[in-house]
């Protein structure tokens, strides 16, 4: 199975689904469309590398990978342009080509958090598979 995502309908926030052959490609195409839902990044934008580590259940990372881009927008005012994601023993690497907000057009309302509300991650014959709506 090829990764991607789409978005779904909702009433007042953002609804998507992602998936991917493994785990971590499911993980990368969630953050494709979490920040595809509300800015477009030029590929001519200055980009800087940035890591995170996280650790966690199967859940539990996926929460944190979200959550960690919406931290980085509110604290650092920067998106991920590239994102890859690697499995380590006790969870992920994240390696992300960021790019400050300033260079961004904005085309949707921001993110505040993810929704426990819906929210999935599961594996299945074909691949991974998640189901996140994201409180804007």
């Amino acid at each position: 199975m090829s990764g991607g995502y789409r978005f779904l309908p909702h009433t007042a926030d953002i609804r998507f689904e992602a998936w991917g052959g493994s785990r971590e490609e499911c993980l990368a195409q969630a953050c494709r469309a979490l920040v595809a839902s509300f800015a477009e990044i030029p590929a001519s934008a200055p980009a800087r590398t940035a890591s995170a580590g996280i650790d966690g259940g199967d859940e539990q990372l996926l929460l944190s990978v979200l959550d960690e881009i919406i931290y980085r927008l509110d604290v650092g005012g920067t998106l991920p342009r590239e994102i890859d994601v690697r499995p380590t023993p006790t969870g992920i690497d994240l390696d992300m080509s960021e790019v400050d907000t300033d260079r961004v057009r904005f085309t949707g309302a921001t993110p505040k958090a993810v929704s426990l509300h819906g929210f999935s991650f599961t594996r299945d014959d074909r691949g991974w598979r998640c189901s996140v709506t994201v409180d804007v």
